[in-house]
C-alpha cells in the first residue's frame, strides 16, 4: 500500500517560535547523519528531545511491528491506532513517515479521540530529506495493447470508475470537443453557444422532476452551431458532460447531457449545473450566445494525444499517449476518494493539536457535479468538500505540505473551527479553490458557534488552481470571523486570488499578499474580492430605480459587519479586472498601503464605513470607481496616488476609456451625502488631463447621462478640494519601489511611503516546493 514523494520539518509545536526552529534545525541534522550508520540505527531527533516519542511508517514496514525506526508500520491508519492506544496524552508524540506513496483506502480521519494538547501536540511528518506523497488514488498495474489510431486500450478492475487519470504524476485530459487548448484560458479549446433552449420548447428527453419548476431554476439546455460542432455520432451522450461559461462570465457550470438532438441542434442537460446560484439574483445561471463550451467524456472524441477515456460498462481505459510518454514504465494513477484527510470533530468535543507536516497530498475525485450550496448572498455556489476536511477543530496545522492536482478544493475549512491554520503550503492545480473558510449562518444560533473563527492562511504559493470550477478562489472566506491570510503568492487564476463572500462577521486580515495573473477566465472580478450582501443588504437598493430608499439608517450594515476587514500592504499586479473589487455591499473595511498595477484600480460599490487611504493605483486602465452610493454611508477616500496607463487600452469589458478620466461616479441624479470624505489624493497621466465622470446609469428614465467635470468644476461639487494633479514622483516604479521622493506633491498631501517588497512569500517557504 506504499511508493514515494516528500519531506519536511517535524517537532512538537506551532509554528513561528525561534526556539523551535533552532530544535528543528539542529535535529533534522541529528537525524539525517544517523540514518547513515547501518548497523544500530539510532532513534530519530525527535525521540531524542527528551519527553518526546515517535512511531514510524515506512512501505517495507509491516502492521504488525512494532512501529519503530527498525521495524516501522506499513499504514497511516496503523500509526494512526498507535498513537490513539498512547496512555501518556502529557506526552508530545510523533508520527514520522518514510519516503514512499501510500495509497488510502479510507481517508485518514482524525477525532477527538486522537487530539493531543499544547504541551503535548499530536504531529505527522514526512522524514527529514524524503520525499512522501498521501494518496487518495489506486495505482493501476495496466498492461498496455494497442486499439487503433495510436490509440492503447488496458483493463481496469470491474467496478472502477473515476473521472481523473493521471500518468507519471501528470493530469491528462479526458476525451473533449473542441480538443484542449491552454493558449488562451477561458477562450481556446471552447465553442460558443447560439443561446438557450427557448422557453416552451418541449422536452423529449424529460426526466420525472421536470415539471417542478421554481424560479432562478437554470436553463434545461442550449443550442449549437451545426458549422461548428462535431459532426461525430456519439453511441453514448448520456456519459458526456457539458462544461460551460454563464452568460457574464462570473463562472462556470457542468451537466450530465441528457440527449443530443441534431434536428433541432439542441443538447439537453441532465443532471447538474449547481455551480452558481447568487441568491439575490433572478437567474444567476443565465447562458446566452456568448457561453463558451466543451463536451467531455465522449469515446468518438478521443482523437488527440494525452486524452482518454473510461469504458465503465466494459472496464477498459483507452489512452492516446502524450509526446514522451512510454506506457510500459509509466506510473498509472487514478483518484478514488474526495477527501484524502479528514478532522472530523464537534464543537463540543474537538479535534486539537494535530499537526501534518511535509507531505505531498493528491489524487482526489473531481466534485463538480456534487451537492452544492450558496452559504450567503454572494454570487458563488460550494462544495463543501476537499481533498483536507476540516470540521470541529481546535489548533490544527497544515504546514509545508503540497496539495497536487486534486479534484476539489484542497483544503475545506468548515463550520465550527478555531485557530486551523494552512502555512507554507503549496496548492497547485486543485480542481476548484485552493483553501475555504465557509460557516453556516443557519446554524448558528443559541451557544451554536457554526463557523470558522481566527483562522489562517499564510506564506502559501497558490496557482494554477480552477481547473473545473471557475467561480473559484485561492483563499475564499465566507461566514467566518477575523480570518487571516498573509504573506500568500497568488497567480494564474480563472477568478479571484483572495474572496470574501459576504460581511458575515468580519475581524478578517488581508495583509502581504502578492497576486499576479488572476481573473483569467472570468469577468466582473479582481484579484481581491468582496461582497456584503447581507441581512440589512437590499437588490432594490442595489440595482432599483433610485426611488429605493438608500439610507445607512434602514440598512443598519454593522449589524453583520460587525469588525472591520483590514486590506493592506498587498501587492496586484493584473493585466484586467479591479485591483481591488468591493462589491453589492462589502461594509466595514479598512483599506492602506496597498499597491495596484495595471488593471482598473479599485471599485467601492454600495456599501458602508470603508475607509480607503495612502494606496497606489499605477498603470491603471480605469479610474478609481465610487459605484452606486448609499445616502450617509461614511465612506472616506483620501491621501492615494492614481497614475493612469496612457497606452491605447480598453477597460475588461471591452469598453472604451479615456487617459484624462480619473473618477468613475455611477452615482443619483444628484449626487447626494454618500461620499463622507474624497480629498487630498494626488492623480496623473502623461497624456491627458483630470476629469471625473459621473454615469447616471440607474437615472429614473434608465439611461445613461455621463457627465465630465475638470478638476476645479470637480471641486465645486465640494470633492477633492485639496487634491492635485501631479507627477508623484516615484523612485524606480519599474523596479517595484513606488516610494515617491522628498519633493514629491502626495507627500504634502499626507501620503506616507511605506516599507516595499515584504509581499509574498517568506525566506522560510519551504526549498523544496518553491523549486516547482
Amino acid at each position: 500500500m506504499t511508493s514515494p514523494v516528500i519531506g519536511v520539518a517535524f517537532g512538537p509545536s506551532i509554528l513561528d517560535s525561534m526556539k523551535r526552529r533552532e530544535f528543528l534545525k539542529l535535529s533534522a541534522g541529528a537525524a539525517l547523519s544517523l540514518v547513515h550508520q547501518p548497523t544500530r540505527p539510532p532513534r530519530s531527533a525527535a525521540v531524542q528531545k527528551a519527553g518526546e516519542a515517535a512511531f514510524y511508517v515506512s512501505p517495507s514496514g509491516n502492521d504488525t511491528d512494532p512501529g519503530t525506526l527498525e521495524l516501522p508500520f506499513a499504514t497511516l491508519h496503523r500509526a494512526q491506532d498507535a498513537v490513539r492506544q498512547s496512555r501518556n496524552r502529557s506526552q508530545p508524540l510523533t508520527v514520522l513517515v518514510r519516503e514512499g506513496t501510500y495509497y488510502l483506502d479510507r481517508p485518514l480521519a482524525f477525532t477527538h479521540e486522537d487530539s493531543g494538547t499544547k504541551e503535548a501536540p499530536r504531529v505527522y511528518a514526512a522524514f527529514p530529506g524524503e520525499r512522501i506523497t498521501i494518496s487518495g488514488g489506486r495505482k493501476l498495474a495496466c498492461k498496455w495493447g494497442f486499439y487503433q489510431n495510436g490509440i492503447m486500450m488496458a483493463s481496469v478492475p470491474p467496478g472502477m470508475k473515476f473521472t481523473q487519470l493521471f500518468i507519471n504524476g501528470k493530469r491528462q485530459v479526458r476525451a473533449r470537443y473542441p480538443n484542449y487548448d491552454a493558449s488562451v484560458p477561458g477562450k481556446s479549446g471552447y465553442l460558443e453557444a447560439v443561446g438557450p433552449i427557448p422557453t416552451g420548447t418541449a422536452n423529449p428527453f424529460a426526466s420525472p422532476d421536470d415539471d417542478m419548476t421554481f424560479s432562478t431554476q437554470a436553463p434545461r439546455g442550449i443550442r449549437f452551431d451545426p458549422q461548428t460542432f462535431t459532426k461525430k455520432k456519439w453511441a453514448n451522450p448520456e456519459a458526456a458532460e457539458i462544461h460551460i461559461f454563464q452568460a457574464a462570465y462570473w463562472g462556470n457550470l457542468q451537466w450530465k447531457i441528457r440527449g443530443i438532438d441534431r434536428a433541432t441542434n439542441s443538447i439537453w442537460f441532465g443532471e447538474g449545473g449547481q455551480q452558481i446560484g447568487a441568491k439575490w439574483s433572478h437567474n444567476p445561471a443565465v447562458l446566452n450566445k456568448a457561453s463558451r463550451f466543451f463536451v467531455d467524456n465522449v469515446f468518438e472524441e478521443l482523437d488527440a494525444p494525452g486524452e482518454w477515456f473510461l469504458d465503465s460498462q466494459k472496464n477498459i481505459l483507452y489512452y492516446y499517449p502524450a509526446q514522451g510518454v512510454d506506457l510500459d514504465s509509466a506510473l498509472v494513477e487514478v483518484p478514488i476518494l474526495e477527501q484524502a484527510i479528514q478532522f472530523s470533530g464537534t464543537q463540543v468535543n474537538p479535534v486539537e493539536h494535530i499537526s501534518l507536516r511535509g507531505f505531498r497530498i493528491a489524487h482526489t475525485t473531481a466534485t463538480y457535479l456534487s451537492d452544492y450550496e450558496v452559504p450567503s448572498l454572494s454570487d458563488w455556489a460550494i462544495h463543501r468538500g476537499g481533498a483536507v476536511f476540516a470540521e470541529g477543530s481546535h489548533h490544527c496545522l497544515i504546514e509545508a505540505c503540497w496539495l497536487d492536482g486534486v479534484g476539489g478544493t484542497a483544503v475545506f475549512v468548515n463550520d465550527y473551527n478555531r485557530d486551523f491554520a494552512v502555512v507554507g503550503c503549496k496548492i497547485t492545480e486543485a480542481g476548484e479553490s485552493a483553501i475555504c473558510f465557509v460557516g453556516d449562518f443557519e446554524k448558528t444560533n443559541g451557544t451554536q458557534r457554526s463557523f470558522p473563527y481566527e483562522c489562517k492562511a499564510s506564506n502559501n504559493l497558490i496557482h494554477d488552481c480552477g481547473v473545473y470550477g471557475k467561480q473559484i478562489s485561492g483563499v475564499y472566506i465566507s461566514r467566518a470571523k477575523r480570518i487571516t491570510a498573509s504573506h500568500n503568492l497568488i497567480h494564474n487564476m480563472p477568478r479571484s486570488a483572495i474572496c470574501i463572500g459576504d460581511g458575515t462577521w468580519g475581524g478578517h486580515v488581508i495583509e502581504f499578499n502578492q497576486t499576479h495573473d488572476t481573473v483569467l477566465e472570468t469577468s466582473d472580478h479582481g484579484p481581491f474580492n468582496a461582497w456584503g450582501r447581507d441581512r440589512g443588504w437590499s437588490l432594490a437598493q442595489s440595482h432599483g430605480p433610485y426611488t429605493a430608499d438608500r439610507s445607512l439608517d434602514v440598512w443598519e450594515a454593522l449589524v453583520d459587519a460587525m469588525e472591520p476587514v483590514i486590506v493592506r500592504n498587498n501587492f496586484f499586479e493584473e493585466k484586467s479586472g479591479w485591483g481591488l473589487d468591493l462589491d453589492d455591499g462589502a461594509t466595514n473595511y479598512e483599506i492602506y498601503n496597498n499597491i495596484s498595477v495595471g488593471g482598473v484600480s479599485m471599485k467601492l460599490r454600495e456599501g458602508a464605513y470603508r475607509k480607503v487611504y495612502n494606496n497606489i493605483w499605477y498603470l491603471s486602465k480605469g479610474a478609481p470607481c465610487f459605484h452606486v452610493g448609499n445616502n450617509y454611508n461614511h465612506d472616506q477616500y483620501f491621501n492615494n496616488i492614481t497614475v493612469m496607463d496612457p497606452g491605447d487600452s480598453k477597460w475588461p469589458d471591452g469598453w472604451p476609456w479615456w487617459p484624462q478620466m480619473f473618477y468613475s461616479i455611477i452615482a443619483p441624479p444628484a449626487i447626494g451625502p454618500w461620499l463622507e470624505k474624497v480629498d487630498n489624493n494626488c492623480f496623473y497621466c502623461s497624456t491627458g488631463e483630470f476629469q471625473a465622470v459621473v454615469d447616471q446609469l440607474r437615472s429614473e428614465a434608465g439611461t445613461r447621462n455621463p457627465k465630465r467635470y475638470s478638476l476645479k468644476e470637480w471641486q465645486g461639487l465640494g470633492f477633492d478640494e485639496h487634491s492635485v494633479f501631479e507627477d508623484p514622483l516615484f523612485e524606480d516604479p519599474s523596479n517595484r519601489d513606488f516610494r515617491v521622493r522628498p519633493e514629491s506633491p502626495a507627500l504634502k498631501l499626507g501620503f506616507k511611503n511605506f516599507e516595499m517588497g515584504q509581499w509574498g512569500l517568506t525566506s522560510d517557504f519551504p526549498k523544496q516546493w518553491s523549486k516547482g
